[in-house]
């Protein structure tokens, strides 16, 4: 049976699986539990998921659970439109969020570049990716908000936010905790743990700690595996109920991580001397495979690589000579003949307190004040082989501050909300190069100040009628001071040693020697302001369907290009008399405008939620990575349009019956687009993007009389095929793919003891998780998912 025929057959299974009259075990309460009325935060009040006009995911921490759902990268296979990948780019990082929401993301790392969608823990933003990828640790719940978030959430959640919600110490409660331990597939090791302490009537606390350990599953040659984790990371919150009117909120955070890398391959190499871009980029970059093969290689120690045809491209192999960078080593076989340094260490700390405040029945005033660290140093061997290609190393330092101030307010047929918001961050990028042609070291020191003011407003026009309009005013200032050098040119001298016109000679230029400057070192300021409206008419049909309209703008900070390589040199690379000032580029914000129709619906007492959203995003300015030269930028390409469809599905028809799907449609197109010198054409697709993506997921509770309850799960996913970059580079393709999962899990008559048998993978698809090429480098590399994977855990509570 095809994919295409497959996937047709689970819709009428799922129906048949509803149809009344087909049960025969006797009902169980965790289907039911699940399906109750979920309370979102996501209008920054407590509201019922079905109420809230607006499209959106919600998990409780138990539902989580229940799907298996252990990492945030796990929710990409059952939340419509998301893409979530642990996505390494040019650096090392093992835990980089890549998040897009309805085809609007960011991939990149950078910290002078901004991610489009928005992270949120407890209220406090998350400004980098890098540290993002959360272990799902002690969660109350989970919010996923669709379309741009620019009116009550804000800064750069022009595509959406994830709002992650964590269990709050309860000084009326009982002292409880639990103790998980779990074993796996490549030697996985989990070990888990929570308690919760009312230490008076009015103060409680609450502590979690988890240490996560896995194997890599691919193999450097020196003995190291990459893709490995080795993680530890706990948490303590402390609650504090003075009067029925204040509660105060205290949580402390930190996150280590010791791990060798992403596991990333290589998967092909581009042999050409890349002349055919003359007039397509603004310069031609050193091809450092070709450069290599011709020069160094054959320089060097040992038989020459005679890696030349008669059109003056490499050849793919050349086994006689060991100087060669060739094919030899390409492979998906889970190897990485890399030498260079790899690791990927992270050390992440948080603080925040959150006071609230019930001036009166109507009026709440709410704080949340928050400080986050950030210390990560990571590095790879790009071309993943013995030779001097591409290699990588970042030291990133952030330190960021953030403070809310929320006015809550009701009345008889209105509620409102007033607020204000800081955001600063400081820090510094170090990025050490060492390519064929240079060793130079890039990046450099970054301060970003934002402030905002935001209202919403909703009024109950009739019983069944309701308007919302909100709006924020957003200014940005931000700072970055490159701090960029070249140590050494390995072809100093060359001019010397080859005939007058060769190429080469281009790689002794002044500007290119030891001690220059990339870029100067001086700081540079850009200013942005910019006001997001929003407006939401919805109306009830009945009790239990409503139809909603919503209005919505969003936009995405600029920013600044910090890879840069050749230097920008007035008088060389840049126009003669340009002050030094304008040498460090820039680029502009982005914008969406989202036009959206959607319903919410419960139906057979109950028994079935189904929700669903189409909506029409008009996108300006369009930010993407591109390559004009040696190094990656980012830059304003142009204007394009996307066109989706969602829809959620849950069921619990009974007798321990549980049926939840999903799925979604995105057509992503540019409109308009600047091909010149960007080499990405018109009719290419959005990268990240699968057109289609969907999910089913169906359980069954058995009850065991005396012996406990035992829950049958299976899941199965699929996502559309999609390119891992704008230029739509076939290698880098990620074939359509479908995912099975499935999970046994039995727990006592106590609810104290639960053992959960679960598979992922199981029919070990292989698929590219993600994928890279940088034109210079010439290597085109990924990284494949783990495969067929197993995982039993035993948790006891008390």
């Amino acid at each position: 049976m095809n994919k295409q025929n497959s996937r047709a057959a689970l819709l009428p299974l799922a129906f048949a699986i509803i149809a009344p009259g087909t049960f025969a075990q006797p009902a169980t309460d965790g289907p039911s539990l699940i399906l109750e009325e979920v309370t979102v935060t996501a209008r920054r009040r407590e509201e019922g998921l079905q109420s809230a006009p607006i499209a959106i995911s919600a998990f409780t921490g138990d539902s989580l659970a229940y799907r298996g759902a252990t990492k945030l990268t796990d929710i990409a296979s059952f939340v419509p439109s998301l893409t979530l990948e642990n996505n390494p780019a040019f650096g090392g990082s093992s835990n980089s969020a890549a998040i897009f929401l309805r085809g609007v993301g960011q991939k990149d790392f950078l910290p002078t570049t901004e991610p489009g969608v928005g992270m949120y823990l407890d209220g406090v933003y998350i400004a980098r990716s890098v540290g993002g990828i959360l272990d799902l640790l002690d969660i109350e719940q989970l919010e996923v908000l669709r379309g741009p978030q620019g009116t009550l959430f804000g800064r750069n959640t022009i595509g959406g936010a994830i709002n992650i919600t964590t269990i709050k110490p309860d000084p009326s409660g009982d002292l409880e905790g639990d103790i998980s331990t779990a074993v796996g597939t490549d030697n996985r090791f989990n070990l888990t743990g929570s308690v919760m302490i009312p230490l008076s009537d009015t103060f409680a606390a609450r502590a979690s700690f988890a240490s996560f350990k896995q194997d890599g599953h691919v193999e450097r040659t020196d003995g190291t595996d990459l893709g490995d984790d080795d993680t530890l990371t706990g948490r303590v919150a402390f609650a504090w109920l003075p009067s029925d009117r204040l509660r105060v909120d205290i949580s402390a955070d930190a996150t280590r991580d010791r791990e060798n890398g992403p596991a990333m391959e290589l998967l092909g190499i581009d042999f050409t001397d890349l002349s055919q871009l003359n007039g397509l980029v603004a310069s031609v970059p050193p091809p450092q495979a070709f450069i290599h093969n011709v020069t160094t290689a054959a320089l060097g120690p040992g038989m020459p690589c005679a890696a030349t045809d008669a059109a003056g491209n490499g050849v793919t192999s050349n086994p006689a000579s060991a100087n060669c960078y060739d094919n030899r080593y390409v492979g998906r076989d889970g190897d990485n003949q890399g030498t260079a340094p790899t690791k990927s260490d992270t050390d992440i700390l948080g603080l925040s307190a959150t006071v609230e405040y019930e001036y009166s029945d109507t009026l709440t005033l709410k704080s949340i004040t928050a400080w986050r660290d950030l210390e990560s140093e990571f590095a790879r061997d790009g071309d993943h082989s013995p030779h001097r290609i591409s290699q990588f190393y970042d030291n990133l330092e952030q330190e960021q501050f953030t403070q809310e101030l929320q006015l809550l307010g009701n009345g008889s047929n209105f509620n409102w909300i007033l607020g204000a918001y800081y955001f600063s961050e400081d820090g510094n990028n170090e990025n050490e190069l060492d390519f064929t042609i240079s060793n130079f070291r890039s990046g450099g020191g970054f301060d970003n100040e934002a402030w905002a003011a935001f209202a919403q407003f909703t009024l109950d026009i009739s019983e069944q009628l309701h308007l919302t309009v909100g709006g924020r005013y957003t200014d940005e200032t931000k700072m970055f001071q490159p701090d960029q050098v070249i140590y050494e040119n390995y072809y100093a001298g060359i001019s010397g040693q080859v005939p007058p016109g060769n190429p080469l000679a281009a790689l002794d230029a002044p500007f290119l020697q030891a001690g220059s400057l990339i870029l100067p070192n001086i700081e540079k300021e850009i200013e942005i302001s910019e006001f997001t409206p929003m407006a939401n008419l919805s109306f009830d049909v009945s009790d239990d369907v409503m139809l909603y309209a919503t209005y919505s703008e969003g936009f995405k900070s600029g920013g600044f290009t910090q890879r840069v390589f050749p230097p920008v040199v007035a008088g060389f690379t840049a126009p003669p008399g340009t002050p030094d000032i304008d040498l460090i580029p820039t680029y502009e914000p982005e914008f969406v405008t989202v036009y959206e129709l959607g319903f919410k619906s419960t139906l057979m007492d109950g028994k079935v939620r189904v929700n669903g959203a189409v909506f029409h995003t008009d996108y300006e300015d369009l930010q993407v990575q591109v390559f004009n030269s040696v190094a990656p930028v980012t830059e304003n390409i142009g204007e394009a349009s996307i066109n989706g469809f969602e829809l959620e599905v849950q069921a619990a028809p009974g007798n321990g019956w549980l049926i939840e799907g999903s799925f979604s449609y995105l057509d992503a197109q540019y409109d308009e687009i600047e091909t010149n010198l960007t080499l990405i054409g018109k009719n290419f697709e959005f990268e990240r993007v699968p057109e289609t993506s969907g999910s089913l997921g169906v359980s069954k509770e058995f009850a065991l009389t005396d012996a406990g309850i035992v829950v049958i799960r299976v899941d199965w996913s699929f996502r559309d095929d999609t390119y891992n970059d704008a230029y739509n580079t076939e290698l880098l393709k990620t074939d359509a793919y479908d995912l099975w999962g499935a999970s046994a899990r039995w727990t006592n008559n106590n609810g104290d003891l639960t053992a959960t048998l679960s598979g992922r993978n199981l029919t070990d698809e292989e698929y590219l998780v993600t994928g890279v090429y940088g034109t210079a480098f010439q290597s085109f590399e990924g990284s494949f998912d783990r495969g067929q994977q197993w995982l039993l855990e035993l948790r006891q509570s008390f």
